[in-house]
């Protein structure tokens, strides 16, 4: 278990924010983001904010929806405040949130909602065949609601699932508060994470670690209700709806959520905005230096450039310090089971200790690294990293094995090898486990080896990372085929884009005779990534 929300806290819920700032700053803009069903930005007060997730709160109501059913929110930033609007009128009705990649493949989207067991799926109108074509299977789904022009009588071959109009339940729904009582232990969110594993897992946050979440991340960088907050981190990642949303909401900050990341765009926003706050993985500032269009926008109100979800490049710090001169950056550094929380290091300490992922916890974590033993370990020593915290989850959905094994007496060990220096910096070293970081996305390599395992011309395969300039990390796959079969790279591609989302697909395969093995048979991938 995590620990307690400390008793400062007078707010406990999230609810409890949303209506706090309705009622203190009530017209402060409170999120500017991308409109699926408006086609254009929309801009919301957070007294606007608060009505609208309380009518579309009691329409979810009308329409059944009870306290502690899973709520599927199945859309990318493109319907960004559908997305926001979605999460937070959950939050008011007891509801959980499950988030989804929308980038997912039927085969994805269904295994997610059959071991959720979601009641409801929210969706968009151009993800909305995706959900036709699952929704059948999935035997506990009773509601799929459309943000935008959708026909409502779609064949479904469940008859029990009705179609909903998302804009139609907003309208109708009653502005008054919603009856449902919410607690601070009540579950919040479900996030998915592939973490290592071959099949995503589900990890429990409640309402009180989402609030510790936010107050921790918000306190790393800063926050305060002066802050316009700009990312284009996903919604449905947990970088996206808690590092993002909750510490805007718990700080009363502004959100500035952007449709997608373009640099052009992008820029374009932060000046249009005076975005004070920028948070993104290594790759943006990439694209951005690259660009050379820093010096064509007036950007004196950036006072914090953020990155993490990603490996930093050195040498791209170095070139943002040219770039972004008397702007701090800042170094956060944590995992989805620990809220997302975790390390931080402050901008004084960029150069100096350049590569670093911080010397604390972010407010309210507690970082050890231990050995295999659980030993904590002396300086220059390589450890696990562990967390404690009231944010940490309170543990993996229908995975107790799971759970005992990264949440132990409240530490989430993180399964990164990190070590300190003398001065007490931690640097990240590498995973214990053969996570892939592409571009921010976490990718199992187990789960692309077993869908190149399928292919009848694949006899063994090993997939690892290697480094990328821009994305951080991205996928190389060595393959041995069967005697006598051979088949070219383009349609190897295609066939694992018909059964994996788009961004685990490998674009570089190495053709080998076999793979090296240990005498206990395992598959030596530290042989393998040095031929990277």
């Amino acid at each position: 278990m995590s620990l307690p929300l400390p008793s400062f806290f007078q707010l406990r819920t999230i609810p409890q924010y949303l209506r706090y700032h309705a009622e203190q700053t009530p017209n402060k803009t409170a999120v500017v983001a991308w409109s699926g069903i408006k086609k254009d930005k929309m801009r919301l007060s957070y007294s606007e904010l608060n009505r609208l997730t309380d009518q579309l709160a009691n329409a979810y109501q009308e329409a059944e929806i009870q306290k502690g059913e899973r709520i599927a929110i199945f859309m990318d930033n493109e319907q960004g405040m559908e997305c926001i609007l979605s999460f937070y009128a959950a939050h008011k009705i007891g509801g959980i949130n499950v988030p989804i990649n929308a980038r997912f493949s039927e085969p994805e989207l269904q295994y997610i909602l059959e071991h959720c067991e979601a009641s409801t799926i929210i969706t968009s109108v151009n993800l909305l065949s995706k959900v036709q074509g699952v929704a059948g299977e999935c035997p506990s789904l009773r509601r799929i609601i459309v943000a935008g022009d959708a026909p409502l009588e779609v064949p479904l071959s469940n008859t029990a699932i009705r179609m909903y109009s998302f804009q139609t339940l907003m309208e109708n729904g009653n502005s008054s508060p919603p009856t449902a009582r919410v607690e601070e232990t009540d579950d919040a969110d479900w996030l998915y994470t592939s973490g290592t594993t071959a099949r995503p897992k589900g990890v429990i946050h409640t309402h009180a670690s989402a609030v510790a979440t936010g107050y921790s991340v918000g306190g790393a960088l800063g926050l305060s209700e002066t802050d316009v907050y700009q990312s284009a981190f996903p919604f449905f990642t947990s970088s996206g709806c808690h590092f993002n949303l909750l510490s805007v909401l718990v700080y009363g900050a502004t959100m500035v959520l952007d449709r997608k990341f373009d640099v052009e765009e992008t820029l374009s926003t932060m000046e249009s905005e005076k975005t004070t706050v920028y948070v993104g993985v290594p790759a943006v500032y990439t694209f951005m230096l690259e660009s050379g269009n820093i010096p064509n926008y007036e950007l004196s109100s950036l006072r914090l450039l953020d990155y993490g979800g990603a490996p930093m490049p050195k040498q791209v710090i170095l070139d943002l310090f040219k770039a972004f001169p008397g702007i701090e950056l800042r170094q956060t550094y944590g995992l989805t089971e620990a809220g997302p929380t975790g390390t931080y290091l402050p901008g004084e300490y960029a150069l100096d200790k350049l590569g670093s992922v911080g010397k604390c916890g972010m407010p309210l974590v507690e970082v050890k690294i231990v050995d295999e033993k659980e030993q904590e370990v002396g300086p220059n020593v390589i450890g696990e990293i562990c967390y404690r915290s009231p944010a940490n989850m309170r543990g993996y959905f229908k995975n107790e094995e799971a759970t005992k094994e990264t949440l132990r007496d409240g530490w989430v060990h993180s399964g990164d090898l990190v070590y300190r220096d003398e001065d007490g910096f931690i640097y990240h070293v590498d995973r214990k486990k053969d996570l892939i970081i592409r571009g921010g996305f976490n990718i199992s390599s187990l789960e692309v080896e077993n869908c190149l395992y399928q292919h009848p011309a694949v006899l063994e395969v090993a997939v690892v990372a290697k480094p990328h300039k821009n994305l951080g990390e991205d996928i190389k796959a060595f393959i041995v085929f069967r005697e006598g079969k051979s088949v070219t790279n383009e349609e190897i591609i295609a066939f694992c884009r018909e059964r994996l989302a788009d961004f685990k697909v490998p674009r570089d395969f190495e053709i080998i005779d076999a793979l090296p093995r240990n005498p206990m048979g395992k598959v030596l991938k530290t042989e393998l990534r040095k031929k990277v």
